[in-house]
């Protein structure tokens, strides 16, 4: 993914999750309003219920007017006019209270206009947890004696009865959290996934310089005359030439791969017949499997063999995947299969080498990764190739895939679409 693409990501995703959390918010704050004002509407209800059955009580027949104050947010009183026992209307209160839904801590008292006093001041809990402690009421001094309650624990109850919408949003706090940390994980793997490539890059292009000159200095060296005369010595000297080249291909192996990584290949597309690059495949490895007294299987049984792609690399997919099965193989018997279907040809290079835990099957084609065997690998190299053979493999549309136990060999399989016009 390009930096400006993942940068446009973050910055719509970061935008995103903080209209998120701004709109929850909102809805927060409008909850507790309601239920604030519910609350309020209930304590309203359940006063005026209290002063309903007083007035009963007393058998007064006159029009009832609203009776119930709020002086202050969680101060509420009601007139009474009569003064009656407290303890009936303690029992008052209380079954009000309950009829309405109300049940928190409070502390009531009945005010006697006449000693300008508080009588009868109690505490009441629904939850046996809380002990509320007696305050002092508000003095509000009227001609008349009035029910005083003082709602002591209002903002914990109105909280909650919000439970759901707190639980959501601090939910949704905690994705944005994750969310933020993965971003800041995410950039900084892309960060140092530059720095790898940009290292992987220099380090490659300052490579060619001194291999070229190790090359042509291997090249001198075995065309002067003593060199020619000293068998011992003009061994050394093809074995210099030999690795040099072996590095050398190594080091266009990683810049072909950063090349196809930064999405800017440059393929040279034409149609190839899948057959013939496989054969001359095969020849260029004969003498190396023949060393290891081993043998090739071709079953060339597809009959459209064309397909779009580079030339040099899709015979360097097949290159490297038959190097893979002779180098992992004591006595290499590889099968090489070709067949179509409706849309597709598919590419199978089997051997009979040492095989593949399952663990493994999905990292075998990252970058640089290699099987475990410890600290000694006994077939020497990068990790390189089975990533090359995936990435231009996905460049020519194809795709690969792997079948392998761990001593009964490993089987490859590469499927890539047929050409427009394949015959």
């Amino acid at each position: 993914m390009k930096s400006s693409t993942l940068r446009k990501l973050v910055i719509v995703g970061a935008l995103l999750m903080t209209c998120v959390l701004a709109a929850q918010i909102y809805w927060l704050q409008k909850t507790y309003a309601l239920e604030e004002k519910e609350f309020n509407v209930k304590v309203h209800s359940a006063l005026n219920e209290v002063v309903q059955r007083i007035r009963l009580s007393q058998r007064d027949s006159t029009p009832f007017i609203e009776a119930v104050e709020r002086p202050e947010t969680d101060y509420y009183i009601a007139d009474i006019k009569y003064h009656i026992n407290g303890d009936s209307i303690e029992n008052y209160l209380k079954r009000a209270l309950e009829e309405n839904d109300l049940f928190t801590s409070y502390q009531f008292g009945i005010y006697n206009a006449s000693t300008h006093k508080f009588e009868h001041v109690e505490t009441e809990s629904f939850n046996p947890e809380d002990s509320p402690h007696i305050q002092p009421f508000p003095p509000i001094h009227k001609e008349e004696d009035y029910l005083a309650v003082l709602f002591t624990n209002r903002k914990k109850y109105i909280i909650g009865e919000m439970n759901f919408w707190i639980f959501s949003t601090l939910t949704l706090i905690v994705v944005i959290i994750a969310f933020a940390l993965t971003l800041l994980i995410l950039l900084r793997q892309k960060l140092l996934s530059e720095i790898q490539k940009d290292f992987i890059n220099n380090m490659t292009h300052e490579f060619r310089t001194p291999i070229s000159t190790i090359q042509l200095s291997a090249e001198v060296l075995k065309q002067a005359a003593p060199i020619q005369q000293h068998p011992r010595l003009l061994n050394y000297t093809r074995i210099i030439e030999h690795e040099s080249s072996h590095l050398e291909q190594q080091v266009e192996r990683v810049l072909q791969i950063a090349q196809i990584e930064r999405a800017n290949p440059r393929l040279h597309i034409e149609k190839l017949n899948v057959h013939n690059i496989i054969q001359r495949c095969i020849m260029d490895f004969e003498y190396l499997i023949q060393q290891k007294s081993g043998r090739f299987n071709l079953r060339l049984e597809a009959t459209q063999t064309c397909v779009e792609a580079d030339a040099l690399h899709f015979t360097n997919i097949l290159f490297n995947l038959i190097d893979n099965a002779i180098k992992y193989s004591p006595t290499p018997i590889i099968t090489v299969r070709t067949w179509n279907d409706a849309q597709k040809i598919y590419i199978s290079v089997q051997d009979n080498g040492i095989g593949i835990p399952r663990q493994y099957h999905k990292m075998l084609f990252s970058q640089f990764f290699r099987v475990p065997t410890g600290n000694v690998h006994e077939v020497k190299g990068f990790g390189l190739g089975l990533n090359y053979v995936k990435l231009y493999t996905r460049a020519f549309k194809g795709k690969v895939t792997v079948e392998s136990e761990p001593g009964k060999g490993s089987n490859f399989t590469l499927s890539f679409p047929l050409c427009k016009t394949s015959g």
